[in-house]
């Protein structure tokens, strides 16, 4: 970036920074904004850069406490972070479409420098770093004999980078020690400084060059090593770097949602003097930790980066950790145990922190499988159709015998040790291919799990052309089952529409037309279930179709679903269904034949009228919205009433009022006040009036409010959030060498 293009960067983000009222008290004080500037219209002094210098800066813990006084901006909100939170003090920030197209941009433009382009997926593992692009995968969990087999199967899809935290990956590769793997580009260390004998391991288990980045999204940094050098380029174009104290300060030059203007973002760095050898522009550094990272030395305190841990002999991977006084743990893997002499690193240790008392655990384990609990097929199905699934998921539990391999696709789909950013992994697929192509069971209650299973696969792939051959399979074989399962044809029914909720309109409309409609008494666990991952795959459908001015107006999509779920669950009927798909699809998809609520169920035909109207767009909205409280009895009816008045105001247009709606959300939904909501309140409905509040709290000065509108209107997904869960029990950040002070 040329200096120009910076300091006109750096210029709009301070004014932008100076409207938030975390912001503007310190460059007020600093004399960088004109005395008679207001909120609302922020000048800049003549001399603004010089006194940019003197602007105090700021930590992570001070914008932790009252995040929201950074908050500058709610219209253009499309990136949502959470600091690392390594120590516990943690906070979600946003940004706009600018700046995440120029951290995609930077990302890749680094990436090029190895040869790693849009073609090459990449692996990241055993850590909890989410996929980025949609090639990529994610992979966590212990590092069992699972893990591995299911590593193994992403490296034999092609050549591909992989990506993690320095220790979790030498964990890895100690378990590949030796055997013969698939070629890899690239093996991307971040996270954590990268030691001598770690980058020694990884190139030679993996046969690849190994890379570190360092990142600090909040701020703004990214940075590469670059190949030539190994030098760590610092993205310059998209961040103002200082070192004070040896302490890193940043500016981010294009988040002007949540402007962090001179913040310590907790990390030391040495920055380097001299240009790099290869060539590049910028500047380069050398990471040397957090500076909560000290560490006890001969030499005084010293920090990661400043602490050389060489490769010794026989041993593959390390660990030290220093304790109160003299104590010292080390934990090691050995290539050879019979083999091994640890007098090389006692020699070190002793030079490294004087005379210590060490303890040595050795680590000799091997991959290992958790052996699964075996119950009957039948136990099983009775399990998931009539129990909560959360026992089946945590626990080993698995059938027998033929439904074996449809218990573990269900597993795999539901609780992904695996996942990309769209479709399905490949050893998952592999499964699924495999239970496609296996041969009718004698059995109908194993056929029948078989092809719901495989309906609920359709929620994983909808935007996949396979998705039809695989419904009509799952179909088929249900409809054989329920002939010989009478019981079992009404919770059928709604497993075979719930695809109608995202597949093309006219299949959509061919299995409404094609399917004997049957009213359900009940839900079973199953139905429910599909039901909650048909919603999300239906939202997914609805925003990239594009086509529907309604979803635009309701955003998130997700939420307006999932809340009409939960309000209607213990009254729900196919015409719930029915309404969804015309919501989703933005058109009527079960012809002249409609479902229609019971004749008894006042408020949900009043609900579904004033529905259709307001997807019509009829200007008769006000009088259905009348019948619709009118036919409300319970605080819960009256509740809904005041939701759908919202809905209505979004899609027409209506700007609404903050402080009325506010009133609503505390008296109605138990949110926007102190502590959590009330047991009874759903607040996921809610989420498309929160998101909207937010510009206009913000214009009012609200700026707190305006951020946990933001922070509230986040709508978790239930495939990230099982596999976030399941990384942050295992592959967390975890230094190699550290001090218990």
């Amino acid at each position: 970036m040329l200096f120009s293009e910076m300091m006109e960067s750096l210029k709009l983000v301070l004014e932008a920074a100076a409207t938030a009222p975390g912001n503007r008290e310190r460059l007020m004080r600093a004399n960088l904004i004109k005395a008679t500037s207001s909120p609302g219209s922020v000048q800049l002094v003549p001399n603004w850069y010089q006194a940019f210098e003197k602007v105090t800066p700021i930590d992570k813990e001070t914008i932790r406490q009252n995040p929201g006084l950074f908050l500058a901006n709610a219209d253009d909100v499309v990136y949502r972070g959470v600091t690392s939170g390594s120590r516990g003090k943690s906070f979600v920030y946003f940004a706009g479409t600018e700046w995440n197209e120029l951290r995609k941009a930077a990302r890749s433009f680094s990436l090029n420098w190895w040869g790693i382009d849009n073609r090459t997926p990449m692996i990241n593992l055993a850590s909890r770093l989410m996929p980025v692009r949609t090639i990529d995968f994610a992979i966590a969990g212990s590092i069992d004999s699972d893990f591995i087999s299911f590593f193994m199967a992403l490296l034999e899809q092609g050549l591909v980078a992989i990506r993690g935290y320095p220790s979790r990956l030498c964990d890895v590769a100690v378990k590949l020690s030796g055997r013969s793997l698939p070629p890899v580009m690239a093996v991307i260390c971040t996270g954590e400084c990268l030691f001598d004998y770690q980058r020694n391991l990884l190139e030679a288990t993996f046969k690849a060059r190994v890379i570190e980045e360092y990142g600090c999204q909040e701020t703004g940094i990214s940075g590469l090593t670059c190949p030539e050098v190994g030098r760590l380029h610092l993205d310059s174009h998209r961040c103002l770097y200082e070192v004070i104290d040896g302490q890193l300060v940043t500016t981010d030059l294009f988040n002007r949602i949540m402007p962090l203007v001179r913040y310590h973002c907790g990390d030391l760095i040495e920055l380097s003097s001299e240009p790099c050898p290869c060539g590049r522009p910028g500047l380069t550094g050398n990471i040397l930790g957090r500076i909560e990272d000290r560490i006890r030395t001969l030499e005084g305190i010293k920090y990661p980066g400043e602490i050389r841990m060489p490769a010794f002999e026989g041993i593959l991977n390390y660990q030290v950790l220093r304790r109160a006084g003299r104590e010292i743990d080390i934990w090691l893997a050995a290539a050879d145990v019979n083999q091994l002499s640890l007098v090389p690193l006692i020699n070190w240790v002793n030079q490294t922190f004087g005379e210590v008392d060490a303890q040595i655990f050795l680590d000799d384990s091997q991959p290992i499988s958790t052996i699964p609990e075996l119950i009957e097929d039948m136990d099983w199905i009775e399990q998931i159709t009539s129990e909560s699934w959360s026992s089946w998921l945590q626990s080993s539990l698995l059938p027998k015998g033929e439904a074996q391999k449809a218990a573990q696709l269900l597993k795999q789909l539901v609780n992904p040790t695996i996942i990309m950013d769209s479709g399905m992994p490949p050893p998952t697929a592999g499964l699924l291919q495999e239970i496609l192509h296996t041969p009718p069971s004698q059995s109908p209650e194993i056929e029948w799990i078989r092809g719901r299973i495989l309906l609920f696969a359709c929620n994983f792939i909808a935007a996949e052309p396979e998705i039809i051959s695989i419904y009509q399979s799952g179909a088929m074989r249900v409809e054989n089952a329920v002939e010989k399962m009478i019981q079992a044809k009404t919770v059928s029914t709604i497993d075979l529409l719930i695809p109608s909720l995202f597949l093309p309109i006219n299949t959509a409309k061919s299995i409404w037309r094609d399917l004997p409609l049957i009213v359900p008494e009940y839900l079973d666990r199953f139905n429910i279930q599909n039901l909650l991952y048909g919603l999300e795959a239906a939202a997914r459908y609805a925003i990239t179709s594009g086509t529907n001015t309604i979803i635009k107006s309701l955003r998130p999509i997700l939420a307006i679903l999932i809340g009409d779920f939960n309000f209607f669950a213990p009254r729900f009927g196919i015409w719930l269904l029915a309404h969804w798909c015309e919501l989703v699809h933005g058109q009527s998809v079960t012809g002249e034949n409609i479902p229609q609520p019971p004749h008894n169920d006042r408020f949900s035909r009043q609900w579904l009228a004033w529905r259709r109207q307001l997807l019509s767009g009829g200007w008769d909205t006000q009088a259905s919205l009348w019948a619709l409280k009118d036919a409300a009895q319970s605080p819960r009816e009256l509740a809904q009433v005041e939701l759908e008045r919202g809905y209505g105001m979004l899609v027409t247009g209506q700007p609404l009022q903050p402080l009325e709606w506010l009133n609503i959300l505390e008296t109605k939904a138990g949110m926007i006040s102190p502590g959590l909501p009330q047991e009874d309140i759903d607040p996921i409905p809610w989420i498309p009036i929160l998101r909207s509040l937010a510009p206009s709290l913000l214009e009012r000065g609200e700026n707190e409010l305006a951020y946990q509108c933001l922070v509230a209107s986040a709508l978790p997904s239930s495939r990230i959030s099982a596999f976030d869960r399941l990384a942050l029990q295992v592959n967390y950040k975890q230094s190699v060498i550290g001090d218990i002070l």
